[in-house]
């Protein structure tokens, strides 16, 4: 009885060859992603792969970054497009009225978020410099998205910069840096894909570099401020 030749089963090396190829691109999407959350503002979910190359959406801790897990999203009260701070966060500012004899005085009528954001439209939000807050982001509005960055998130890859004094303190601080950035005062500005990017050294102390790079360098001090515009719209900003 003649026997068949032995030959090797090209299915399994395909296989093979196309499990490594992608065990490669989750490495570097691993590597990218985190720089492209911070860059444009994205959440960008982390990814594992296996030895046979089978690639999973892994778990965010949300007990340590402080973000809400998928079941407590609802709770929050943020959806797509909308920005609703807490009570709290909103103050009265002195706002003039006119009596029946014409002359102004100070009143407290105007409702201003954080202490510092005038709505000038719904969901439209603009700073004591011009700076306007809107709907965007993977979090729905930018200020959901700022608001990431006024608290550590330890198990995050990279480095995420956290801003001194919460919200309040944050929207202050860009609206500095943005003043500074507009007189040239030791600032670099750059222009990518008609996006305005703008790095302004504050001169001290803004907030601290956390994240897992900044857990690992005990979160060093943070002193600049980068800013990503689009004319004068907030894409995203943060200390570092």
């Amino acid at each position: 009885m003649n026997k068949k030749p032995y030959s090797k089963n090209p299915l399994g090396s395909k296989s093979k060859a196309g499990g490594i190829a992608v065990i490669v691109l989750a490495g570097i999407y691993s590597l990218v992603a985190p720089q492209l959350n911070t860059r444009f503002g994205w959440d960008l979910p982390a990814i594992s792969a296996d030895a046979q190359g089978n690639v999973r959406l892994a778990e965010k801790d949300s007990s340590r970054t402080g973000e809400p897990s998928s079941g407590d999203r609802s709770s929050t009260g943020k959806t797509s497009g909308t920005y609703q701070p807490s009570d709290s966060s909103k103050t009265k500012s002195p706002a003039k009225s006119k009596p029946s004899d014409g002359k102004e005085i100070e009143g407290q009528t105007d409702d201003l978020l954080h202490g510092l954001l005038k709505e000038v439209s719904s969901n439209r939000y603009q700073s004591p410099e011009g700076l306007l807050y809107t709907p965007g982001s993977a979090e729905g509005h930018r200020l959901n998205h700022l608001e990431r960055h006024t608290k550590d998130m330890p198990s995050r890859p990279g480095s995420h910069g956290v801003f001194d004094g919460e919200m309040a303190g944050a929207l202050k601080t860009i609206d500095r840096a943005y003043q500074r950035a507009k007189k040239n005062q030791k600032t670099t500005k750059k222009v990518d894909d008609g996006r305005t990017i703008y790095t302004v050294d504050m001169g001290g102390r803004v907030g601290y570099v956390g994240g897992r790079d900044g857990k690992r360098r005990r979160n060093p001090m943070a002193r600049r401020v980068r800013i990503v515009l689009d004319g004068n719209r907030v894409i995203t900003a943060y200390p570092m």
